[in-house]
């Protein structure tokens, strides 16, 4: 085989500092392919650690570029001339990509010229920008897995639990856990007995991320399952602090669990888990963190989001959610979080929601002023 720079090759001796740039060009303008192991003039020499090398790639793919583009991406070791080599194919993006350190600016974001790389200016990026809130999000129900060996004993569960009756010879059909194709999709991977999507909750000493204590794994299995687990151990972390010097005593919890409940589910259930990337829940010594992947719904606001209006980022999961008593249409689960922690609660990027609800530690003092505690009493 023959190697010649194009607009849509591009050729390395080695992994460098410039990979993530061409990676965004590409994700930014059309398909390409990045060859690492040749020199410019097209000779083969070849990748002295081929493994350390994808392992780099990969890394680079999720840690410095935004948003999650990996599935756009493929890193491969070929063999040519006798010699390993890296072969990365990458496909046009749905979104504007751009180096996550450098932000999206003219040192961030890039699309391909030729056999070259040029920065966008600020109006270049506003004009792209805009342009991709046109494009359709793709949807959980049309986007196909890999998987064949799905099986639904958990989820069939809960919805007899609530009266749904399950006709096997149609189930998938009606749950609409088959893409276009008759594979299974992505929602039915999310909601199968066994996956690979896994939720953390993550705990922290003190006020940030620099002292981690423990992490606790609750996916791999049907999202509905996952979910309640999350609810149980964070209802289980909620202290509850008594004043034992009147009669009858008086209690309060850590933080309202009604509040986190809503906000929890409806991270799970507007998720844009298309991108593989799961909502996690991070704890700290004043405050926890919920965390889920999409941002603000298309054709939505930030006042519309606040005030509790609904448009399902995965309207058909979440008809399932309801089916099982879970989510309700109403929209109540935001109104509920304001109403405790107010707007303040919730923090917007382009990528994520971030929900912050402070913990209460005050408690109640007795005769003495000292403060009675107790862990999750009845």
């Amino acid at each position: 085989m023959t190697f010649t720079e194009t607009e849509s090759v591009e050729l390395k001796e080695r992994l460098n500092d410039s990979f993530a740039r061409e990676v965004v060009s590409f994700l930014n303008t059309h398909d390409g392919t990045i060859y690492i192991g040749i020199t410019d003039n097209g000779e083969v020499i070849g990748v002295h650690n081929v493994d350390e090398t994808l392992k780099s790639i990969s890394n680079i793919i999720v840690d410095s570029i935004n948003p999650s583009c990996k599935k756009f991406i493929k890193p491969m070791a070929v063999l040519e001339e006798g010699k390993l080599i890296v072969k990365v194919e990458v496909s046009k993006g749905t979104s504007l990509y751009y180096i996550k350190s450098k932000g999206l600016s003219e040192s961030g974001c890039f699309i391909r010229v030729g056999t070259s790389c040029r920065g966008l200016n600020d109006a270049e990026i506003k004009e792209r920008y805009e342009a991709t809130l046109n494009i359709p999000e793709p949807k959980l129900i049309n986007q196909e897995t890999g998987r064949k060996d799905l099986t639904f004993r958990i989820l069939k569960n809960y919805l007899s639990n609530n009266g749904i009756h399950i006709n096997e010879d149609s189930f998938y059909d009606n749950f609409k856990l088959l893409a276009p194709s008759g594979k299974f999709n992505m929602m039915a991977e999310i909601l199968s007995d066994e996956n690979m999507h896994s939720i953390k909750v993550a705990v922290f000493k003190g006020k940030d991320k620099s002292y981690f204590l423990k992490r606790n794994e609750y996916g791999n299995t049907c999202l509905i399952s996952a979910l309640e687990k999350v609810l149980n151990y964070c209802d289980a972390l909620n202290e509850t602090y008594v004043d034992l010097s009147v009669s009858p005593r008086r209690e309060k919890k850590m933080f309202n669990f009604e509040a986190f409940k809503e906000a929890w589910i409806n991270a799970c259930v507007h998720n844009k888990w298309t991108d593989g990337i799961p909502p996690a829940v991070y704890w700290f010594d004043d405050r926890l963190e919920i965390m889920s992947y999409g941002g603000i719904p298309k054709g939505m606001t930030k006042e519309d989001f606040l005030a509790g209006k609904t448009n399902p980022v995965n309207e058909e999961l979440m008809n399932i959610f309801l089916q099982c008593n879970i989510v309700e249409h109403s929209g109540h689960g935001v109104p509920i979080v304001v109403r405790e922690y107010g707007e303040s609660a919730y923090e917007f990027s382009q990528n994520f929601i971030t929900v912050t609800i402070p913990f209460d530690r005050t408690g109640f003092n007795n005769d003495n002023g000292d403060t009675n505690v107790a862990h999750n009493v009845a």
